[in-house]
């Protein structure tokens, strides 16, 4: 179960790095809710899970800069599948098994809601 926990709160910088780039270390982390001693390794262990997060005057995802990462230009599905493979690697396989099937049966309704709010937003 730590694992798990680790691998939800790396997603929820990678979550923070990517709504708002350009954070530096102190507000990044008080925003996430953790140490920057925390935020740095899990920087790193996000870099070893494909992430491509720099640091250029802020923490960034090179693919929201539209540069290649490690593993070139990826759309919605591929982040998903990076994030997916990330979950099968870190989390224990039950727990794992839940958490996909879970995802499968939120993400259209989620992704619809979404896209709604974002064209709404876009015509006021």
């Amino acid at each position: 179960m730590r694992r798990a926990r680790t691998l939800a709160r790396q997603l929820r910088i990678l979550a923070a790095v990517i709504r708002e780039p350009g954070l530096h270390p102190g507000p990044l982390s008080a925003r996430t809710g953790v140490s920057e001693r925390t935020l740095r390794r899990d920087l790193v262990a996000l870099r070893r899970l494909g992430y491509a997060v720099s640091y250029n005057d802020g923490y960034q995802l090179q693919e929201s800069l539209r540069l290649d990462g490690p593993m070139g230009p990826r759309g919605l599905g591929g982040v998903y599948e990076q994030q997916i493979r990330a979950l099968r690697a870190q989390v224990p396989a039950g727990l794992a098994e839940q958490v996909e099937a879970e995802l499968e049966a939120e993400a259209p309704a989620s992704l619809a809601a979404l896209i709604a709010a974002v064209i709404e937003r876009r015509l006021r």
